[in-house]
């Protein structure tokens, strides 16, 4: 697993900038991710793939040793499907 520093040095040695202004690109493109997924609006990243939300129904659960009800209030799923580019050159690697 790559931590955020080692993106960060990834991104300014191939891009050839400051670590600076690597992460503040970076959080800017985060922060607009975050806005569109919040307004529940799909984001497309061509080459990397789709990500949706979802709402899921509220429901009530019931305790089955105290018959207690609750109200489980709705939720809010992040989704990712990834571009078909992006699962062929996974597979590629995995068969190498």
């Amino acid at each position: 697993m790559m931590t955020h520093d080692e993106l960060i040095t990834e991104l300014s040695r191939r891009l050839e900038w400051p670590e600076p202004k690597v992460m503040e690109t970076l959080e800017a493109v985060v922060t607009v991710m975050n806005a569109k997924l919040t307004e529940n609006s799909p984001l497309s990243l061509p080459e990397l793939g789709d990500f949706i939300t979802r709402r899921k129904t509220e429901y009530i659960s019931v305790n089955p040793e105290t018959e207690e009800r609750w109200l489980i209030p709705p939720a809010i799923e992040l989704l990712f499907e990834a571009a078909p580019e992006l699962k062929e050159r996974l597979l590629n690697n995995i068969q190498e």
